[in-house]
């Protein structure tokens, strides 16, 4: 099967979870809090439950890695790896910054990537080799000078806790040229198309940033962890973006030091 099979069949899977979501979007929420303190609700459940019963039926032998449920053919080498509602904050308070996430992964590397925003209705697809398109047309990230005139994003300085990382946080603050908060995955999307210059996280799951690989990177844009690797099945839990590879260089330093 080639990659242009797999992208279409991603966005079947983004179909269903974006009708599902947007019939559960303007009814009461009920939220259970996870053992990790994190919200879920049934609406995230479902999600993932119809997204993996369609690839098993699609693809029996394939693995699955979901947010929600437990790990399913683990050591098949193709894995997708989903987030059927990243920002599920955003999605309880009724707020649009959230995102369907799908990552298909090749012996541990994604090679293609979805991020599907319901109620922007706004559709990422990266595929390794072929580009990044948003609702079906190709979007490029954009240069920038220096890091210290990017416009720059991260979800909340909550997120950052240990010592390391609050050290981190303040140095950005003072290295970048604007430094944004709120936007979720959807900020990500932003450095693809062209918008933003810099993302970066911490504290955060392969669920949360492998589908943003084949994104970023088919747009131009450059997308490891903090000290320039790769993100992998196996990668830790802060993640950086930028859409100028010098940029993102600047970052990574500015990041360690």
């Amino acid at each position: 099967m080639n990659a242009s099979e797999f992208a279409n069949h991603a966005g079947k899977l983004a179909d269903i979870s974006r009708a599902l979501i947007l019939d559960d979007f303007y009814t009461p929420r009920v939220v259970t809090v996870k053992s990790d303190a994190t919200p879920v609700t049934p609406t995230d459940q479902k999600v993932e439950r119809a997204l993996r019963q369609a690839i098993t039926e699609a693809w029996p032998t394939h693995g699955i890695i979901g947010e929600e449920y437990g790990d399913h053919n683990p050591d098949s080498d193709y894995i997708w790896v989903l987030d059927p509602i990243d920002g599920t904050k955003a999605f309880v308070a009724g707020l649009p910054t959230f995102s369907t996430l799908i990552a298909l992964t090749w012996r541990g590397s994604p090679v293609l990537g979805l991020m599907d925003s319901p109620i922007t209705r706004e559709r990422w697809i990266g595929i390794d080799g072929a580009g990044t398109t948003l609702n079906g047309k190709l979007v490029q990230s954009r240069p920038c000078k220096s890091l210290n005139h990017a416009f720059a994003h991260t979800s909340s300085p909550l997120y950052f806790e240990t010592s390391d990382d609050i050290a981190a946080y303040k140095r950005a603050i003072s290295a970048v040229q604007y430094l944004i908060f709120g936007g979720g995955c959807h900020a990500f999307g932003r450095v693809a198309d062209g918008y933003m210059d810099v993302a970066f996280e911490t504290v955060h799951d392969i669920h949360d940033y492998l589908a943003l690989v084949p994104i970023i990177s088919n747009a131009g844009g450059v997308i490891s962890d903090w000290q320039g690797n790769p993100l992998t099945l196996s990668s830790g839990s802060r993640f950086l973006a930028s859409g100028d590879p010098q940029v993102h260089r600047q970052a990574i330093d500015m990041l360690n030091n």
